[in-house]
């Protein structure tokens, strides 16, 4: 099963603003609550700029919404004179609407699949935290050695890693093929890993080397001492809560969007030296988000 993975939050203002659309794909005018040189601001704009930028708990809404309509109105004053600069008819702003309007989509179509998943009862929740108890109850902080270092550029490469069992082994390949590295201690919570690869980890021998991706590239790993620190109660239930969510949302996206990436994937042409890296050759995650991710 692909996994689905964050994304930002920079399209919840166009979120905020999904429902107060017409049919016809058009804004519905909607209460006018400022006019700027005749551009009009209505009441979703402003309940969409409140949502993106929300307040700490106990503000005012009023004062909310004062300050959220001077925001807009200073964005509008100020995007018209750049607008009169011509900076809307440069490369640079055309390649920025672009990824700006893909990423709202991509988040819209995360929130119409989150939206048709079930919510957790709390039976399941339950049996949940029972079912997984390295994320629970048996909990497990691993002390690590580890070794950050940037991905292979070939399928080729990645798999001269295969016979290494140290990090001794690869911190020496990695200097004899001259690639910079960081080795230092760190902690692996199992509550934060999947609950299929904390099973993997647990199950190795001891002091053996795993590899596991990052943003920043590849980690090798090897523990080198465990303390078990059962999560809180509280935690507990909202950690479960947000994995089962995220589960059920994993398995509504496959079902729904698998095909097509495989389909659509399939058509996609690289120039040399652009092709996907090797750890991820044959399906990549897709950007949409879990609800619960953070």
């Amino acid at each position: 099963m692909k996994k689905w993975f964050l994304v930002t939050a920079a399209a919840a203002a166009a979120l905020a603003v999904s429902g107060c659309g017409s049919k016809d794909g058009k804004l519905d005018k909607g209460q006018v609550v400022a006019s700027v040189d005749g551009d009009e601001i209505t009441i979703f704009e402003l309940n969409a700029e409140v949502q993106a930028a929300p307040t700490p708990a106990g503000t005012d809404r009023k004062l909310a919404e004062q300050l959220a309509l001077q925001r807009i109105i200073e964005r509008k004053i100020l995007s018209k004179i750049a607008r009169e600069q011509k900076l809307d008819k440069t490369p640079a702003f055309l390649i920025q609407q672009r990824r700006a309007d893909e990423l709202i989509l991509t988040t819209m179509l995360r929130d119409k699949i989150a939206g048709g998943v079930a919510q957790p009862t709390e039976a399941e929740i339950t049996q949940y935290q029972a079912a997984h108890p390295d994320r629970f109850a048996q909990r497990k902080i691993y002390s690590i050695d580890q070794i950050v270092f940037p991905a292979p550029s070939s399928a080729d490469k990645f798999k001269q890693f295969a016979p290494l069992k140290t990090l001794d082994q690869l911190a020496a390949k990695l200097t004899a093929d001259g690639t910079q590295f960081r080795r230092a201690p760190t902690q692996l919570d199992t509550a934060a890993l999947p609950p299929e690869i904390a099973g993997k980890i647990a199950a190795l021998p001891a002091a053996e080397m795993f590899i596991l991706p990052t943003q920043q590239g590849l980690t090798a790993n090897v523990i080198t001492a465990t303390t078990v620190q059962p999560v809180p109660a509280d935690q507990a239930h909202a950690l479960a809560l947000n994995a089962l969510r995220n589960e059920r949302f994993s398995k509504a996206a496959d079902a729904q969007l698998n095909e097509r990436l495989k389909k659509a994937r399939a058509t996609v042409k690289y120039q040399p030296g652009y092709q996907a890296p090797p750890q991820m050759q044959g399906g990549t995650a897709s950007p949409a988000a879990s609800p619960a991710a953070q």
